[in-house]
């Protein structure tokens, strides 16, 4: 490699590790989730990952749980039959939110973008 190509490269990657530790660590913008009905679109929840809570919903087989703790979040004790929802384990994951999913209950957790 020529010089500018290696200084490009070290030039994109300190940018890209500029913008992870601004996204992870000082942007505060993504500070809700909601919970919302895949067959109506209606938000069920709505609740904020910055405040340790428990919350309990009513959903088609029973109660779905959603546990907030140190700006994480997870289901845990879900009436469902296949527990894909509580396996997801925690969100964000690596830094990443992940919708978390609960196809029988019908019902998915997504972060909601302030802008």
């Amino acid at each position: 490699m020529k010089k500018k190509e290696i200084l490009i490269v070290v030039l994109i990657l300190i940018i890209c590790g500029l913008y992870l530790i601004y996204d992870n660590f000082i942007k505060k913008d993504s500070t809700y989730a909601k919970v919302v009905d895949l067959n109506t679109d209606e938000e069920l929840l709505r609740f904020d990952i910055s405040e340790d809570a428990v919350y309990e919903l009513d959903v088609k087989y029973g109660k779905f749980h959603i546990e907030v703790k140190d700006s994480h979040y997870h289901a845990f004790d879900v009436d469902c039959p296949n527990q894909t929802c509580v396996n997801m384990g925690w969100m964000p994951s690596l830094g990443i939110y992940s919708p978390i999913t609960c196809i029988p209950n019908g019902i998915i957790i997504v972060v909601e973008e302030n802008e």
